[in-house]
C-alpha cells in the first residue's frame, strides 16, 4: 500500500512540475468543447428557429399563389418576402446567397389549375355514363402550372428535396379543394343549390408528433452542447494517451523503472499508481467539461447542458471511461519504446477511434460498415452511456452495458501490457 501511494505521489509531482502541460491537459479540451459548440450550434438546431429566407415572385391574380405565399409565411420555417423586380435579379440575389430559396409563380398558374381540373372533372363524368349537361367538355389548350423554385448554391439535395415537398403539400390541398369544388358543381343541376357548397376540406389524416419518454425530460432534443460535451469529454479523457504512455517510455528511458522494480512488490502495483493518478486527471476534465456546458456555454448565446438525474451513473460511466482511457495509456507506453512512436500512434489512433465512435458525425448517419466498426470503438461506447443519460432519462441499469464493455476493455488492455512486460524481461 504504501508502494501505491508512493508512486501516485510521485505522479502527481511530476505532473505539478510541468504547469504548462498541465494546463493544456485541462484547458485545451475546455476549449475545445466550447469552439466545436459554437460551430456545429447551426447544424444542430431546427430550422424552425432558423427562418431561412425565400424570395417570392407572385405574377399570379388567383388563388394558387396566394396559397402558397400564405402556406410558407404561416410556416415556422421560411421568412417570406415579396419581390416585385425582375426574375432574372431574383435569380442574381439567390445566386449570391442573398436569400436560400427563390420561387417563381407564372401569371396564369390559377386559370390553368383550373382549367385542368375542370377537363378532368368532366371527362371523368362524362367516363362513368354521368354526362354534365351544363359544363361543356372542355376545348380550350391547357398547359401544365410549373413554378419555378431556385436554391442558392450551398443548399444540400436533402434540403432541396424537403423544400419541394412543403411546396407540394400547399399546392396540392388546393388542387384537391378546387377538384371537390368541381365535382360538386358538376354533379348539381340547380345553380343556387351550389352557393354553399364551397367549404373547405380538412385534413383527413393529421400528424401529431408524440414524446417517447413521458417525463419532465421528454422535451430534450440532440443539440450542440448536448453532443459535443460528452462526445469531447470523451476525446480529451483518451487524448492523455500522449501523457501517459509518454511517462512510461521515460521512466525506461532514465532509468527510473529499473529502480521502482528494486523495490517490493509486484508490476500491477507499479501501474496501480499510473492508474489511480492518471484517473483523477480524467474526472477532473470530466468535472470540469460538464461546469462548461452548464455555466459557460449558456452565456455564449447556445443551449444548457441538461445532464439527467442520475448522477450515480454519470460517476460510473466517467470513472469507467477514465479506467479505459488510462488503460489505454499504459497499453500503447508497454507497446512502444520511443516518444515518437508513441505520440504518433497514440494520436492517430485516438482520432480514429473518436471518428469511428461519433464525436464528430453522429453514427446513424454513417454507411452500415461504419456502424459496424463503431461498436468497437471506446468512445461510442463512453458517448453512448452519456447521452442516454443526459437525454433519455437514463439510469445506471441503462448503461451498465456501456460501463461493462469499458471495464473489459481496460482490463484487456492491462492484461496484455502485463504480458509484455514479463515477455521483455
Amino acid at each position: 500500500m504504501l508502494r501505491l501511494f508512493a508512486t501516485v505521489k510521485k505522479e502527481l509531482l511530476i505532473l505539478l512540475r510541468d504547469r504548462s502541460g498541465l494546463a493544456i491537459l485541462f484547458l485545451m479540451p475546455m476549449a475545445l468543447v466550447t469552439i466545436m459548440a459554437l460551430i456545429q450550434d447551426a447544424p444542430f438546431r431546427d430550422y424552425q428557429e432558423l427562418r431561412i429566407p425565400v424570395l417570392v415572385i407572385n405574377h399570379d391574380k388567383g388563388n394558387l399563389g396566394k396559397k402558397i405565399i400564405d402556406g410558407l409565411t404561416n410556416s415556422k420555417v421560411f421568412q417570406v418576402t415579396l419581390f416585385t423586380e425582375s426574375e432574372i435579379e431574383a435569380k442574381k440575389k439567390v445566386a449570391k446567397s442573398d436569400y436560400e430559396i427563390g420561387i417563381s409563380i407564372p401569371e396564369d398558374a390559377s386559370e390553368q389549375l383550373n382549367l385542368r381540373i375542370q377537363k378532368f372533372v368532366t371527362i371523368t363524368l362524362n367516363e362513368v355514363g354521368i354526362v354534365d349537361t351544363r359544363v361543356k367538355e372542355q376545348t380550350q389548350s391547357t398547359k401544365d402550372t410549373t413554378i419555378s423554385v431556385y436554391f442558392a448554391p450551398n443548399i444540400k439535395k436533402s434540403f432541396r428535396n424537403s423544400v419541394l415537398s412543403s411546396i407540394k403539400q400547399v399546392s396540392s390541398k388546393l388542387e384537391t379543394q378546387s377538384m371537390l369544388d368541381n365535382f360538386k358543381k358538376a354533379l348539381n343541376q340547380d345553380d343556387d343549390s351550389t352557393q354553399n357548397t364551397n367549404q373547405a376540406i380538412d385534413d383527413f389524416i393529421n400528424f401529431k408528433e408524440e414524446a417517447v419518454i413521458e417525463n419532465q425530460y421528454a422535451i430534450l432534443e440532440l443539440n450542440s452542447v448536448q453532443h459535443n460535451v460528452p462526445a469531447w469529454t470523451m476525446f480529451g479523457m483518451f487524448f492523455i494517451v500522449i501523457t501517459l504512455s509518454g511517462s512510461i517510455i521515460k521512466e525506461r528511458e532514465d532509468g527510473s523503472y529499473l529502480r521502482i522494480k528494486t523495490m517490493p512488490g509486484s508490476y500491477f502495483t507499479v501501474m496501480a499508481g499510473k492508474i489511480v493518478t492518471f484517473l483523477f486527471v480524467c474526472l477532473t476534465q470530466c468535472f470540469l467539461m460538464l461546469l462548461v456546458g452548464i455555466y459557460l456555454l449558456p452565456h455564449l448565446g447556445l443551449p444548457q447542458l441538461i445532464i439527467g438525474t442520475s448522477k450515480a451513473a454519470i460517476a460510473l460511466v466517467a470513472i469507467s471511461s477514465g479506467l479505459a482511457a488510462t488503460g489505454y495509456g499504459v497499453l500503447v507506453g508497454t507497446l512502444f519504446s520511443t516518444h515518437q512512436q508513441s505520440s504518433t500512434f497514440g494520436a492517430v489512433s485516438v482520432v480514429i477511434l473518436a471518428a469511428l465512435g461519433g464525436i464528430w458525425v453522429p453514427v446513424y448517419v454513417m454507411p452500415e460498415a461504419v456502424k459496424f466498426l463503431a461498436e468497437f470503438s471506446p468512445l461510442f461506447w463512453g458517448l453512448s452511456a452519456f447521452q442516454n443519460i443526459f437525454l433519455s432519462h437514463g439510469d445506471v441499469l441503462s448503461v451498465q452495458i456501456y460501463i461493462y464493455k469499458l471495464l473489459l476493455f481496460f482490463g484487456f488492455c492491462i492484461g496484455i501490457s502485463y504480458i509484455i512486460n514479463e515477455v521483455r524481461q
